[in-house]
């Protein structure tokens, strides 16, 4: 990127279909922290011109992942026709609730329907006069924030006589999301996947208490290496995953990586305890959403780059955050199980001010898109938050790597 452009910073936030699997991402920019705010200083070209190199920059496949996405327009921004300089393939627009239903909009938006792109309304709230655009939309977006229960039945039931598909967002928790179904709702963006679902006397299955006393091994500095070798080989799956991962694009093998035991020797002791922390919450979280367990590789590898530029702190926090969601348990109920540091168990357990709190805290701030609360600590970790956009490119690349199939 050249010195002179603005820095580009996105975060994506899922949508998901009725039986939880992502459907899309909606992808929120912002051309730097530092202009937080004051986000109209450079005008709607300007910003349009962030969003369009992000594509070519950051790239969208490694953004979305092959999935569509879910980008925010202005009146102006349609006007002018920015959303035909992305792909209709993998572009949702998003008409942003400030765009009035003029003539000069739905003409514009008529223009877009026809080449083929998919038209959302965001923040939806239900008058005659924007007919024209409900009859072109193929989602419609409520925030389930913004009305009560029986008012937003009510708008869906209006709206549902079109071939439209309703997206509720700022869904929080479990019960909110299976009261949002039965009003016939199709997709569904909010935090309640990372949230669990409290189920009383639950406790943990044999596997589950089993894959957890691994990953208490492995928090060992000292553990056996060559008994965790071992074990590896005893288990098809993690044998078959481990060898992909050994010879994938990410490590550039000159020497095709053939046994258990060269994939160990290359991986070394501190690569394969990371890999193996990530193949057991894969196992933990066998009955979750899989993006559960992309955000917590995304979340532990953002977490570790972070601190690699906060002298080598390490990144378990990021990765076991999302443990809870997976076990439907307590944090507090699980960590004993794990033996973890105290610095590691204070930032998962409680509020305090320490640097790998502060870290996860930024962590989860940035993939919400919340820069306010990006900017603030990253200044409280003494943090150049320039370096931030790549870091975040880079978790989202590494881990996917470490998710191959």
């Amino acid at each position: 990127m050249n010195a002179s452009e603005p820095n580009i910073f996105v975060a994506r936030q899922p949508i998901f279909k009725r039986n939880k699997e992502v459907f899309a991402y909606e992808l929120l920019f912002r051309s730097g922290l530092t202009n937080y705010f004051d986000p109209l200083q450079n005008g709607e070209e300007a910003t349009s011109k962030v969003i369009t190199n992000s594509f070519l920059l950051i790239g969208i496949a490694t953004i979305t992942e092959g999935k569509k996405a879910f980008i925010n327009f202005s009146e102006e921004m349609l006007l002018k026709g920015y959303p035909s300089l992305f792909p209709k393939e993998i572009a949702v627009v998003e008409v942003l609730e400030t765009v009035g239903a003029t003539p000069e909009v739905v003409q514009a938006c008529a223009t877009l329907v026809e080449a083929g792109y998919v038209l959302a309304l965001d923040d939806f709230l239900y008058e005659d006069r924007f007919l024209p655009l409900i009859k072109m939309a193929r989602i419609i977006k409520f925030d389930i924030r913004q009305m009560s229960f029986a008012e937003l039945e009510r708008q869906a039931k209006v709206v549902s006589r079109y071939n439209v598909k309703l997206l509720a967002e700022k869904i929080e928790t479990f019960e909110e999301f299976e009261s949002i179904k039965k009003l016939g709702f199709d997709l569904f963006q909010g935090y309640f996947f990372s949230r669990p679902q409290i189920v009383e006397g639950r406790d943990i299955p044999g596997s589950k208490l089993h894959y957890l006393q691994v990953l208490k091994v492995i928090q060992d500095e000292d553990y056996d290496f060559a008994e965790l070798a071992k074990f590896v080989s005893r288990d098809v799956s993690l044998a078959y995953k481990l060898l992909k991962y050994a010879n994938s694009a990410y490590f550039a093998r000159r020497q095709k990586v053939e046994s258990i035991e060269m994939a160990v020797a290359m991986l070394g002791q501190n690569t394969l305890r990371k890999w193996l922390s990530l193949m057991m919450l894969s196992y933990l979280a066998d009955d979750k959403p899989s993006e559960l367990l992309r955000l917590s590789a995304f979340r532990g590898t953002f977490c570790e780059l972070i601190a690699d530029q906060l002298l080598g702190r390490r990144k378990e926090a990021g990765m076991f955050s999302l443990l809870p969601a997976m076990l439907d348990k307590a944090m507090e109920d699980i960590l004993p199980e794990l033996a973890l540091p105290d610095e590691i168990q204070e930032a998962l357990l409680t509020e305090v001010a320490t640097p790998l709190s502060r870290t996860l805290a930024l962590v989860t701030a940035y993939e919400r898109g919340d820069w306010e609360k990006t900017i603030s600590l990253a200044k409280k970790l003494n943090l150049n938050h320039d370096s931030l956009p790549l870091l975040y490119e880079q978790a989202l690349e590494i881990a996917q790597v470490q998710l191959i199939d």
